[in-house]
């Protein structure tokens, strides 16, 4: 009666404890049916520095805002939807899902059927190493055991452990299987909540990492410097292991702060925290990122043998330096010009230029037409065309407070007015200048430009040509308590008029005033323009004062701009 009893009790409670809710059944999306991305520049990197080449070990440092859109057939109920072919570079905590059911649950799977994915998974077990004896040709089967990977890999033989690839020998690793949980692509999933199914289109939108863009400028200068011809690539980069099959593309110029939040200190901002952030760790001799750790195979070969073998790994295998985008500015490279074979050419017409469109403060440069974006990989698509765009040639000098530099190279500069011949903002980026010589177009500058929008001047730096001679020079005229009066003079030597134009401004200890000649204001200094004559000479006079610094205790010198 006791056993009875006992079997009625655990009877009565597996009745009353609820059975196990069964998994959500799963519902995989193989691919997108199409994909939008909008690229962003790296906030960090100078406009004028060379894009770098994509690479697995630094990513790229922009980003991109991606949006699929994908079509699927659900069961009513809780599913789990397996979004395949996502970026590699994905932040899974930014998805967002719209046109199904409210998500519960998101993962992200960055485990792919690749090398290293296949030795990390399969680290301490057992494994096929094939070797072939270069002699002979002949190929020997050994089971070993991976005992570290992926990064350096050493397996466990009969003869103890080795470092594969280290013995000068042909050598392979042979898998039986595939591991379970290794994806051949990038996969994101989420499970979602009572849905009614049905065929359901489904928009998916992330952002995603290691993404880059910039502007290049080729530029055909007139033979009298007063006009160029413009044109312009908007180079996109990829360091991200999916390819974007016939997207839609934009790129946006303009500086996006994007980083990840630091702790804050009192009266300290966002970007500032993330500065102090980087530059602690910097300082941190014990902290990892800053030990850098060389492995490499124990040198082969001997006095004795006489032979010679280079090693497979170390830092000579290594490149010297990035790999620059070098454009190939070539004749005929640009605008469709003459001068180089007819495959060399790339004729460029209105319609397939990007298009610019406003938004806000920002540009959204937006490719005409469907355009795919490979795994790590470089495209480039025209977005700006200008002919005859008026430009001038002048030597700029500067007097900031007491300094002057009297040496300085000419610029060509373009005023980018509102109803001039460019009237475009210039994102940053390289610029290649062309000049013809006997004919032929020549490279005579390459400089660069930082974001320039509509209205603003636009410095081309050039490199001093060998028929030009200017030459500034500064002299102290006379002096007082706490100001000195200079005199500067601008000598011409050449055989024709040069411009010149010298701005005046303030520093934090000094104030210039009394300028002798009459100057105009803008963008918060006073310019002096002038032409000085062939073999000729001008000079101009100015007062610089010591001031105290905004601040400081004694104020009773300073002076407000009223006295220019």
């Amino acid at each position: 009666m006791r056993f009875a009893a006992l079997g009625l009790f655990w009877a009565l409670a597996m009745l009353a404890t609820p059975a196990r809710a069964a998994d959500p059944p799963v519902v995989a999306s193989p691919k997108p049916d199409h994909v939008a991305i909008s690229l962003y520049r790296d906030p960090n990197r100078d406009t004028g520095s060379p894009l770098p080449a994509p690479d697995e070990e630094e990513p790229l440092g922009g980003f991109a805002l991606i949006r699929e859109t994908r079509t699927v057939d659900l069961p009513p109920g809780p599913v789990t939807l397996r979004f395949e072919g996502v970026s590699s570079s994905i932040l899974p905590e930014s998805a967002l899902l719209q046109g199904g059911g409210k998500p519960r649950e998101k993962n992200y799977d960055r485990r792919l059927l690749s090398q290293r994915g296949l030795l990390d998974a399969l680290t301490g077990q057992q494994v096929m190493l094939r070797t072939t004896d270069p002699a002979t040709g002949k190929a020997s089967l050994e089971r070993v055991r991976i005992r570290s990977g992926p990064a350096e890999l050493i397996v466990e033989r009969k003869g103890g452990y080795e470092a594969v690839q280290c013995s000068g020998l042909s050598e392979t690793l042979l898998y039986d299987a595939v591991p379970a949980g290794l994806n051949p692509v990038p996969t994101l999933s989420m499970t979602l909540g009572d849905q009614p199914g049905g065929r359901t289109t489904l928009e998916l939108t992330y952002l995603a990492n290691n993404f880059d863009w910039q502007s290049n400028y080729v530029g055909q200068v007139a033979d009298d410097a007063e006009a160029v011809d413009l044109f312009a690539w908007l180079t996109v980069a990829s360091g991200d292991s999916t390819s974007f099959v016939d997207a839609d593309m934009a790129v946006i110029a303009g500086r996006i702060a994007f980083f990840a939040a630091a702790p804050l200190a009192d009266d300290e901002e966002p970007w500032e925290a993330e500065q102090r952030k980087r530059q602690e760790a910097e300082q941190d001799p014990w902290n990892p990122d800053n030990i850098e750790v060389w492995f490499d195979c124990w040198p082969r070969g001997s006095s004795g043998s006489g032979g010679y073998y280079p090693r497979l790994f170390g830092p000579d295998r290594l490149p010297e330096g990035d790999i620059e985008y070098a454009g190939g500015y070539e004749i005929g490279f640009y605008g469709g010009g003459g001068g180089g074979d007819e495959d060399s050419e790339i004729i460029v017409t209105g319609a397939r230029i990007a298009p610019r469109e406003d938004i806000g403060d920002y540009k959204l440069y937006r490719v005409p037409q469907p355009t795919t974006l490979g795994a790590q990989s470089r495209k480039q698509i025209a977005f700006l065309e200008k002919p005859g765009v008026a430009a001038q040639m002048l030597h700029a000098f500067a007097v900031n407070g007491d300094n002057f530099d009297s040496y300085v190279d000419p610029v060509l500069r373009i005023d980018n007015k509102k109803d001039g011949p460019l009237a475009e903002p210039m994102p940053g980026g390289q610029v290649a200048l062309f000049q013809r010589r006997l004919g032929e177009p020549m490279l005579v500058a390459e400089t660069n430009v930082k974001d320039k929008t509509v209205g603003e001047l636009i410095d081309l730096q050039l490199p001093e040509p060998e028929d030009i001679y200017i030459d500034a020079d500064q002299e102290e005229v006379d002096s007082g308590e706490r100001w000195t009066r200079y005199r500067i003079t601008i000598e011409n030597d050449g055989e024709r008029p040069e411009p010149v134009e010298i701005s005046f401004a303030n520093d934090e200890y000094h104030m210039v005033d009394k300028i002798s000649r009459p100057t105009k204001l803008r963008d918060g200094k006073r310019i002096w323009s002038a032409t000085v004559p062939a073999e000729g000479k001008k000079t101009i006079e100015y007062r610089v004062r010591e001031v105290d610094p905004i601040g400081a205790d004694n104020q009773d010198d300073w002076e407000g701009p009223d006295d220019y």
